[in-house]
């Protein structure tokens, strides 16, 4: 797609992304990623990979434990497996994005939904998680083992006295949004398909759009929020040889 001016920014391109399907990409540094929900209960499985070297990538333990969080949101720093910013959150109209729950199995599909696969439903089938991202993973040389655990976009946990974890019921409504800014050269990988945690009944998961800038929006909250967060930026500055 052309770029096309906006009254705010340039955007490079937009991707319609129906409900269960998958879609990745390149996206540059300094550029900005705007995901959005499309209808209510929209899931978002996201991962990320340095696109110029992709055994780098995302990591949730690292992305967690360096910033003291259960849940991710706007401020904070996606982090990879060798301590550098891959992305920061930095707009969003709902937050608590779910960071630890994977991607939905193909059983957590057929438990909740039931079993609709291609053989038979061609592509009213009901995809996982897990099989849209492996797709896409295929489509630039990874596989099972590069797939770890993604951020569940617009998806928030409830987590009680006990240690049981649900999602939350306040959910999303059609046009909220998060956005990222890419701190190093990104492959980004998104299935829609529903949350692992998703409550049984029909098959009918949200529509995602999928905006990219030309200009990703300001990182200074990010860097400022922790003494973590701003050496990981300094470590991706290094690699990138402009510090």
């Amino acid at each position: 797609m052309k770029e096309r001016e906006t009254s705010e920014r340039t955007v490079l391109w937009e991707e319609h992304v129906p409900g269960g399907c998958h879609a990745s990409f390149r996206l540059g540094c300094g550029q900005g990623l705007r995901l959005m929900a499309l209808a209510p209960k929209a899931n978002a499985s996201v991962l990320l990979f340095n696109d110029d070297d992709r055994s780098e990538r995302y990591n949730m333990a690292d992305t967690l434990k360096a910033q003291h969080t259960a849940a991710l949101g706007a401020g904070h720093v996606l982090m990879s497996d060798m301590g550098r910013a891959l992305a920061a959150i930095c707009e969003e109209s709902v937050s608590d994005h779910d960071p630890i729950c994977g991607a939905s199995s193909r059983a957590d599909i057929e438990r909740c939904f039931g079993a609709r696969r291609f053989e038979h439903a061609r592509n009213a089938m009901h995809r996982s998680g897990q099989e849209g991202l492996l797709i896409e993973l295929a489509k630039w040389g990874l596989g099972k083992e590069d797939l770890v655990a993604p951020i569940n976009f617009f998806s928030a946990l409830a987590i009680d006295d006990e240690g049981r974890v649900a999602l939350r019921g306040d959910g999303v409504d059609c046009g909220d949004f998060v956005e990222w800014t890419a701190v190093l050269n990104l492959l980004c990988v998104i299935s829609a398909a529903p949350h692992p945690l998703a409550a049984p009944g029909t098959y009918a998961p949200a529509d995602l759009r999928v905006i990219a800038y030309a200009q990703g929006g300001d990182t200074g909250a990010s860097v400022a929020r922790c003494a973590e967060n701003a050496r990981a930026f300094k470590n991706s500055h290094r690699y990138l040889g402009d510090c």
